[in-house]
């Protein structure tokens, strides 16, 4: 396979495609953003980098790169929950639509594209589906957490994976035309070599999807002691909430313990905005539990300054980088370099992919 990375941000689909042991080049990555840009190089040099908007990309030019299977990772910003969600109005999808037009024209083999929940309701994915119909490709849509694959965060995400029905493709993964999302990891799907998470192992094969929350998978992950910097390897910049969050957002924050199984999704805005954005750390008065803080925080919410010391017992601070990277399972041998900040690492983070469930995704899709 020779793949052409567009909207490569940080390099997640990279990493993903070497997670999935499938026989793979990638040849050319795509990304606009100078910072996310810096951070793939660094990472991967000898994979040629195009920081220019796609828009500039003729389809002899694509053409050129000879890449038969394309991942896309277009800005979700206009899907978002948090954002306006006027999708076919915003500047930024107007990429998208260029890339709709090169599939249309150049039909790559495969195609793998992650957004957030809601683009499966938007006009750019009513666009999609027209042209991968009048294109004759076979694809699958999936909703999916990596809460179903054994990890402590609930980043719910849409995934489709297309490929053309004339390829030759030696693959057993039912593929269709059908305009039904698959909710949980498919039972028909082939084990990922050498994975033991709980979608590979049959630990969850049990189980049916009920809510947006994943609760039923909860139970079955790995707890975050797993995925946080022990002491010895905890870099100087740890940002702990002080006074004026903890006046401010107290009520609002989704506290967790290193004994829990379950974060909320890390957004762009983590470490910035304090509410939906994900979790917080409680690194002290382990025996507080979530249910213990809000009926605390209910009986004395009046009483502001009892509120606040208690606040502070708890030693609150935001997830480190490294962590948060943990938890959407880039490898250790991921860094970025030294003049990111942790601020801008947060949030490439915030826009990468996880790589455990698209690794999985890839492998169903395109392994033989």
């Amino acid at each position: 396979m020779r793949v052409l990375e567009l909207y490569a941000g940080i390099g997640g689909m990279h990493i993903a495609f070497k997670g999935s042991t499938v026989k793979h080049e990638v040849v050319a990555a795509v990304e606009i953003n100078d910072v996310a840009t810096d951070v793939y190089k660094y990472n991967f040099p000898n994979t040629l980098t195009l920081n220019r908007v796609i828009e500039s990309f003729s389809p002899d030019y694509v053409c050129s790169l000879n890449a038969n299977i394309w991942s896309l990772c277009p800005p979700c910003q206009p899907f978002t929950r948090l954002g306006k969600r006027m999708c076919e109005a915003d500047k930024r999808s107007s990429s998208f639509f260029h890339v709709l037009d090169l599939i249309s024209i150049l039909k790559p083999t495969g195609i793998i594209l992650e957004n957030v929940k809601g683009f499966e309701h938007s006009e750019p994915w009513r666009q999609l589906i027209e042209v991968l119909n009048s294109c004759d490709y076979e694809y699958r849509q999936f909703l999916l957490s990596p809460l179903q694959f054994g990890i402590p965060n609930c980043r719910l995400r849409f995934y489709l994976l297309a490929r053309l029905r004339s390829s030759s493709w030696n693959s057993n993964f039912k593929m269709g035309q059908s305009e039904s999302i698959d909710m949980r990891p498919p039972v028909d799907a082939p084990m990922l070599p050498g994975c033991q998470c709980t979608s590979c192992s049959g630990v969850i094969s049990h189980i049916e999807h009920t809510d947006d929350n994943f609760t039923e998978y909860i139970q079955f992950c790995r707890p975050i002691s797993e995925f946080v910097l022990v002491p010895s390897d905890s870099p100087k910049e740890l940002y702990f909430l002080d006074e004026k969050c903890l006046q401010r957002y107290f009520r609002v924050l989704d506290i967790v313990r290193s004994c829990d199984k379950k974060t909320r999704c890390f957004t762009k805005g983590y470490s910035k905005r304090l509410e939906g954005t994900g979790s917080v750390f409680q690194t002290s008065m382990e025996n507080e539990t979530s249910e213990k803080i809000t009926n605390y925080y209910e009986a004395n919410k009046e009483d502001e300054q009892a509120v606040l010391q208690y606040a502070k017992l708890l030693k609150l601070r935001f997830f480190h980088s490294r962590e948060v990277a943990n938890m959407m399972c880039f490898p250790k041998s991921f860094d970025f370099p030294e003049h990111i900040t942790e601020k801008q690492r947060l949030r490439l983070l915030g826009n990468s992919v996880n790589i455990l469930v698209v690794s999985h995704l890839i492998y169903w899709v395109f392994g033989t």
